[in-house]
């Protein structure tokens, strides 16, 4: 892969998101998620270079969350990227299963899936590094875990009518930009 795909560059692009993870289809046939970087901009220059210029795999450190939502249940997916051990890429995505197939199945994937793939891309989404992690039982294990609440949770708040998946991630949504002044 020399770019990302053209529908990963739109969906960030629409989204204004620097980092995704949605499931892929391989040459294989086989569908996985997979992590996507952007890294443009300033800040993101120290990394760019590190990245474009290893030849060996970095460190990655993987952190899922279920954000318990009054109307609905959001999933955060932190990565950490072991540019600089002080200093690490950090990439946050939110996925709201109940949305729909491309969120539920993300999750669902990386339940099954035995490696999740990175790719790192400049400010034109051509591909400057790439790396594989192996995925543990446990890790996979744990992404399983928050699907079933997910699947339960929602399941109890959609039977109260009060089910508002784009309420709650605009909600968490906001905090972010707060959080970012």
């Amino acid at each position: 892969m020399h770019k990302f795909p053209d529908t990963i560059i739109r969906s960030m692009q629409q989204s204004g998101a620097m980092t995704t993870c949605v499931p892929v289809e391989y040459s294989d046939g086989s569908w996985e998620s997979t992590v996507f970087f952007e890294l443009s901009g300033d800040e993101c220059e120290f990394d760019r270079l590190i990245l474009s210029t290893t030849r060996s795999p970095l460190g990655i450190n993987l952190e899922a969350e279920l954000i318990e939502h009054a109307s609905a249940s959001v999933v955060m997916l932190r990565f950490e990227i072991l540019t600089q051990p002080e200093d690490p890429l950090a990439g946050e995505v939110l996925i709201v299963p109940g949305l729909g197939d491309v969120q539920f199945d993300t999750l669902e994937s990386l339940s099954r899936q035995k490696y999740l793939k990175f790719y790192f891309s400049d400010d034109r989404y051509n591909v400057i590094h790439s790396q594989q992690l192996v995925l543990s039982d446990r890790e996979r294990l744990g992404y399983s875990q928050i699907l079933e609440e997910v699947i339960s949770r929602d399941a109890l708040i959609r039977l109260t009518g009060k089910y508002d998946a784009m309420a709650a991630l605009g909600e968490i949504v906001d905090h972010y930009d707060v959080r970012a002044t």
